[in-house]
């Protein structure tokens, strides 16, 4: 790149999103709706050649603005590259990797510490890997550690008419998940798009109470305020599962930007329960999403615990890797 970088503030609004929804890197956690409705205290900057952006800079930051952080709520961030993405290939690539050297080298000026998880989309790790590469002291090096999440492809459900059993992510999924949604059926299940945040927010605390992990007040508060910002916006819908009694036994939240829908929350009730519940809410979701929001890609948002993994595992998508990178990290309650 034969123009100097830099790196300039930004502030949420629309060109930031401009820049989120052009970038391969951007997701709806880097979106001026969503980082509002997160409440996390947060730096944006533009990485500027010249007068032209280059990339966009996304940072969750401690209360004292010391150090980057990582939060639950906010899944990936970090470099969003904003290139031309009909420059060849090889060149864009050697633009990635200086404009990446140069972000890392602002960032260890700027923060006592770093952790950030970037995007899926975000593939050459090497700037990271080889930042202080000779350094004596490791806690002057990055250190990666490797995610994996799940994209599953739903676009099959707006091309099968009615018959969705027909559609390809049908066959894609495991025998599990398709005897779920047959079974559903044959007990008189039924999924309800929109629904309730404090329902689902109940469940949720009850879930993570009874497993030992009980959630601050903030966070489920900052929940309920993402919930309710997407939804209010047509960004994100709450699902509903009942039981033949008509009562709600499972409830799940999907979001979404111009590229992708996410999973980010779901709970069942504490004391009733069917063992198709959270298949088909899935399921259900997955239709409703391909078919009347015209998303064609849902992100199942971490496949890295055991339990958690297989189950989104099982309907059938491709993992994909991402990485949280740290560099001199120290320990930092946020409060969430």
């Amino acid at each position: 790149m034969s123009k100097k970088l830099s790196l300039v503030p930004a502030q949420l609004g629309d060109e930031w999103d401009g820049l989120v929804d052009r970038s391969p890197q951007g997701t709806l956690f880097s979106e001026s709706i969503y980082i509002q409705a997160s409440g996390v205290r947060h730096d944006l900057f533009y990485v500027m050649q010249g007068e032209e952006k280059k990339a966009g800079v996304c940072l969750v930051v401690s209360d004292d603005g010391n150090s980057c952080v990582l939060n639950d709520l906010v899944i990936y961030g970090g470099i969003l590259f904003d290139l031309d993405l009909n420059r060849a290939v090889v060149k864009r690539r050697h633009d990635e990797f200086q404009i990446s050297e140069f972000v890392i080298e602002e960032l260890c000026s700027r923060y006592s510490s770093i952790q950030l998880t970037l995007s899926p989309q975000y593939f050459d790790m090497r700037p990271f890997l080889w930042y202080a590469y000779h350094d004596p002291d490791p806690s002057n090096r990055f250190h990666l550690d490797l995610r994996y999440t799940s994209y599953v492809n739903i676009s099959s459900l707006a091309q099968c008419g009615e018959d969705f059993e027909n559609a390809q992510c049908f066959f894609d999924m495991e025998t599990v998940r398709r005897y779920s949604v047959r079974e559903a059926a044959r007990k008189e299940g039924s999924v309800k798009n929109g629904g309730s945040a404090d329902r689902l927010i109940g469940f949720y605390q009850t879930l993570m109470i009874n497993q030992g992990e009980e959630q601050s007040v903030g966070k489920l508060n900052s929940m309920r305020s993402i919930i309710e910002a997407l939804s209010s916006k047509h960004r994100g819908r709450i699902y509903e599962v009942m039981n033949k009694d008509g009562e709600v036994i499972y409830a799940i939240f999907y979001g979404w930007d111009s590229k992708r829908a996410y999973y980010l929350y779901g709970a069942g009730h504490p004391d009733k329960s069917e063992p198709w519940q959270g298949t088909y809410a899935h399921w259900e979701a997955f239709k409703d999403i391909a078919i009347n929001v015209g998303i064609h890609e849902v992100d199942m948002e971490g496949v890295n615990s055991p339990q958690r993994g297989w189950f989104k595992l099982g309907f059938g998508g491709n993992m994909s890797a991402y990485y949280q990178v740290v560099r001199n990290p120290r320990r930092y309650e946020n409060g969430m």
